[in-house]
């Protein structure tokens, strides 16, 4: 019998290459991604490759979303320089070196069962049909990343939610609730 793990590939900076796999299909077309959720443009067309992005809870799917790297770049370029430094310290101090995929989180030692009431984020990087990389992220991982953000971040992210998503309430955050801007 084969081994089902993908093979590294033959040049040493080649990423393994994996199909996508079913989890990071899009659960609301019941289908593999085919165009970026911000521009619309094909996948395929991105020699840079893209990223899927999902969110769940109790086994529920509550966003998905395929941005090609065009465009989260320009997402990240939109954060405050507040928000990205603070982001890249936490991801410094927290990621988790060598762990892949989605069976423990990529910044603390929780496993996905492990994950409070059942809720997690799964990435993928992918180029063409494949995945070059994968991550699982904890809610509380998100929520102590969600508390690095400035307001000026958040609201990039509530004007992508407003843009992509109509029918998704709008108190609805992918980062757990956060509180209320202080006025102070």
């Amino acid at each position: 019998m084969s081994d089902p793990t993908p093979e590294p590939a033959p040049d040493s900076q080649e990423p393994r290459r994996e199909p996508i796999p079913e989890v990071l299909h899009s659960f609301y077309e019941d289908r593999a991604f085919v165009s970026c959720t911000r521009c619309g443009e094909s996948l395929s067309d991105f020699e840079d490759g893209y990223r899927i992005s999902k969110n769940f809870k109790k086994g529920e799917v509550l966003v998905e979303y395929a941005l090609c790297m065009p465009c989260l770049t320009a997402m990240l370029d939109e954060a405050s320089e507040e928000s990205k430094r603070q982001l890249a310290e936490f991801q410094e101090k927290h990621y988790r070196e060598g762990v892949s995929g989605f069976d423990e989180c990529a910044l603390c030692p929780r496993t996905i069962d492990e994950a409070r009431n059942e809720e997690f984020g799964l990435v993928g990087v992918c180029h063409g049909d494949d995945m070059v990389d994968s991550a699982m992220i904890c809610i509380d991982c998100m929520e102590a990343m969600a508390e690095t953000m400035s307001e000026e971040t958040r609201r990039t992210w509530d004007k992508f939610r407003e843009e992509n998503f109509p029918g998704v309430p709008s108190d609805f955050e992918p980062f757990p609730p956060r509180p209320a801007p202080s006025l102070l």
